[in-house]
């Protein structure tokens, strides 16, 4: 418990300082402790709780035009997900969550020419919402959208959390509805994540202008990366075996 509490802790103070890496790391992490069937779920609790927070510090900056549009079929394609997630052999899930964690380790450098329009956010969320079903974090595949809207550093910031609140909430419900997950029986879990998550974030506030980020990028780029090797050697022993 004192693990799981100090890892979302620490995961939500690193996105709250640089606005990326810290839901992955949590991921990671909660693959370590839980199933993957528990970790995804669990998961979108804690973020669900941190990006609630960062969008309400900032609510006046948030763009709720880009947020509607985000969110416009990120339920019904969440649901979508949730209803073949049961189908998925648990060590393909390790196999692919553990793949992505190490891709977003690489610092891709993708490229808009102009700022995206509503309807690719539209697209955006559909994605989003199924695949978030299985692979949990993607941030690092939607933050370089938010990232190039004209709203200025807050702005980018707190649109993006207040769309990753709602992708968050939009599984949590298709978790519980379509996957069947019992959140009463992970009631305590899922109490002490959110409380790690509010406390992380709490504290990245007041420290956001006082830390580099590059030093925690590369702390976290290296935890993540020995992290993502464990989750796929594991996977890859448990289907072969």
């Amino acid at each position: 418990m004192v693990g799981l509490f100090l890892l979302v802790t620490f995961g939500s103070l690193l996105t709250g300082l640089t606005g990326l890496g810290g839901g992955t790391l949590i991921l990671a992490g909660l693959l370590l402790f839980f199933p993957p069937e528990l970790a995804l779920p669990l998961h979108s609790f804690t973020q669900f709780t941190a990006n609630a927070l960062r969008a309400g510090f900032f609510l006046k900056k948030v763009s709720w035009k880009i947020v509607g549009s985000y969110a416009l079929l990120m339920l019904p394609f969440a649901w979508l997900g949730a209803e073949l997630f049961e189908h998925i052999n648990s060590s393909i899930l390790k196999i692919i969550v553990g793949a992505l964690i190490l891709a977003s380790v690489i610092p891709w450098k993708l490229k808009f020419q102009s700022a995206p329009r509503p309807s690719t956010f539209v697209i955006a969320g559909a994605l989003s919402g199924f695949m978030g079903i299985f692979v949990g974090a993607v941030g690092p595949v939607v933050t370089p959208l938010f990232n190039r809207l004209p709203l200025g550093r807050a702005g980018n910031l707190s649109t993006k959390s207040a769309g990753q609140m709602c992708l968050q909430l939009s599984k949590i419900i298709a978790f519980g509805g379509a996957a069947g997950v019992n959140y009463l029986a992970i009631k305590e879990n899922i109490g002490i994540l959110m409380l790690g998550s509010f406390i992380g974030v709490g504290i990245s506030i007041p420290l956001g202008k006082k830390i580099s980020d590059q030093k925690f990028d590369l702390a976290v780029n290296v935890l993540l990366t020995l992290i993502s090797i464990k989750v796929l050697y594991e996977g890859i022993r448990e289907l072969i075996s």
